[in-house]
């Protein structure tokens, strides 16, 4: 029985981490564009769900992928303020890393083991947390490295702070849409996916 448990986490991990990649590769699937400033990113959500149905410390590795896989376009795509953000390691990985993480703990620590019926408004606070978290880590670790590391190796010239300024104020406004669409998108996924993997005990 624990082999099986196993190899259902194994093929899910592996699952999650396919979708997490497609939806970073096809910018529809990942990224929902509202207007040239707003883009929510629905990748954040895939990692929430995917914390709470295999836990934190898969949560986390997936958040790894996500993050590993942004730096590396970063550097390979054209340049663009998402791109100079997303240049620096700390930036591109530690948020999302972060989100799975900390949704995955908090899930299985109080949502869990709850009615079924009074989980929606639990995933609806974690859906809108875990854009929260990701934003807010995000604006952090960007105002560090502009401010007090005084990072130039992302492309933006020594000296560029009105620039990193207005890098963090954009990513700060598009986080309060992306609080929202986690808030609607992950307890109405989140609801069916994790009492299909509850009944199938994948978790």
């Amino acid at each position: 029985m624990k082999k099986t448990q196993s190899v259902r986490h194994l093929v899910l991990t592996a699952l999650f981490i396919a979708i997490i990649l497609l939806q970073a590769m096809v910018p529809w699937l990942g990224n929902l564009p509202i207007n040239p400033l707003v883009s929510v990113t629905i990748i954040t959500y895939t990692v929430a769900i995917g914390a709470m149905i295999l836990g934190p410390k898969t949560g986390l590795f997936l958040g790894f992928i996500w993050g590993s896989y942004s730096f590396y376009n970063a550097w390979a795509a054209g340049v663009s303020l998402g791109a100079l953000m997303f240049r620096n390691p700390i930036t591109a990985i530690v948020p999302r890393m972060a989100v799975g993480l900390i949704i995955g703990w908090l899930y299985w620590r109080f949502v869990k083991n709850r009615q079924t019926a009074r989980r929606p408004i639990f995933l609806a606070g974690l859906g809108a947390l875990a854009a929260l978290i990701n934003t807010a880590l995000v604006v952090l670790s960007t105002w560090i490295g502009f401010n007090v590391m005084h990072t130039t190796f992302t492309g933006i010239p020594a000296g560029g702070a009105s620039v990193a300024w207005l890098l963090q104020v954009v990513v700060g406004f598009n986080g309060i849409f992306e609080m929202i669409a986690g808030a609607i998108f992950v307890p109405v996924i989140g609801s069916v996916v994790l009492l299909v993997a509850d009944r199938y005990n994948f978790n």
